[in-house]
């Protein structure tokens, strides 16, 4: 259920065809025991708000930047603020690089069967057939042709439905989010930029699930889709009021929300999703780091901003390493 809700953190929009999304935020329907945990969980959580940071030690600094994977035009001023720090930096470190990018697309076009099922059953064969009609007509709101949708491997037709229809537009004609605006950024400044991890990470996390657990996901976001625009809309609006955690912990409780939704088993889902998706990652990226601190002194580096917080979050990571963390404005 990853992006599903927080690329929804955890995706990409802009320009004159874009329409913001929309809708009463579902914060204001959490009943009050929701309300109690959200702010119990949040006060619990090591550096839960802010987006800008910087972290200092030895003489290297690190500026730190959460970002999210969809183009918003509130993203502009961060962008701005930021701006001066891309041409002084000596490494700029974000989850993918523009040659990342085009490594995995050479992948994509040889290797079919990352994306597609290519093999036995389809989509419309695994699923009820109320459920694919259900799905079918969610891809069509999308863009994404039924028969297209049916062929997709079904841990990337979740993450592509959690991405709502007022927010596909601009990702078909091409705009992206933070990190590419960085990106774009950092190619006029000439200033260099690495990858975190390697290409295919999320093609080797998602990629080796079952076909089971994959189907299971792509239930589970199909059952969150019947309010996406109202849960897309309020997770952009906690990112840009700088609560990164209490995005992640009320996508959390919003899945709870689910048709026929099992309290315990969604937040085991969602235990495992942190493990896999933040925690995971989190540690493989602080030897990449440690890495590029000791070949320069400045470093600018950009996230998914569900990974800053937490125990395992990068910034106390960063902490317990000796790093003097300082929230910056923004």
């Amino acid at each position: 259920m990853l992006r599903l809700v927080f690329c929804l953190a955890l995706i990409c929009l802009g320009g004159p065809a874009f329409a913001r999304c929309d809708g009463a935020s579902v914060l204001d329907r959490l009943s009050d025991a929701d309300r109690m945990e959200l702010d119990a969980s949040i006060a619990a959580t090591p550096y839960p708000e802010g987006l800008f940071w910087q972290a200092t030690k030895g003489g290297k600094t690190l500026h730190l930047i959460g970002t999210m994977h969809v183009y918003d035009p509130r993203l502009e001023p961060i962008l701005a603020q930021i701006a001066p720090l891309i041409p002084d930096a000596d490494l700029i470190l974000l989850e993918t690089t523009k040659a990342a990018e085009a490594q995995l697309q050479a992948d994509l076009a040889s290797k079919p069967d990352l994306l597609f099922i290519t093999e036995g059953p389809t989509l419309p064969d695994l699923l009820p057939e109320a459920v694919w009609q259900t799905l079918a007509d969610q891809a069509r709101a999308r863009q994404i042709p039924a028969f297209m949708a049916a062929k997709f491997q079904p841990w990337y037709l979740a993450l592509m439905l959690g991405v709502p229809p007022c927010a596909m537009e601009g990702m078909v004609t091409g705009q992206r989010g933070l990190d590419h605006m960085i990106m774009n950024r950092a190619e006029t400044a000439d200033t260099p930029t690495q990858a975190l991890e390697p290409y295919d990470t999320l093609f080797t996390l998602f990629g080796s699930e079952s076909m089971d657990a994959q189907i299971e996901m792509l239930q589970a976001t199909i059952a969150m889709n019947r309010e996406a625009d109202a849960l897309f809309a309020t997770l952009l609006d906690l990112y840009f009021t700088q609560q990164h955690v209490k995005a992640w912990q009320f996508s959390r409780l919003a899945a709870r929300d689910m048709p026929g939704a099992q309290l315990d088993e969604i937040d085991i889902m969602f235990a495992e999703m942190e493990e896999v998706l933040l925690t995971r990652r989190n540690l493989k990226w602080m030897p990449v780091i440690a890495e590029a601190v000791n070949a320069h002194d400045t470093l600018l580096i950009g996230m998914g901003a569900a990974h800053l917080g937490g125990e395992t979050g990068v910034l106390n990571l960063l902490a317990q390493e000796g790093y003097t963390l300082t929230q910056l404005p923004l």
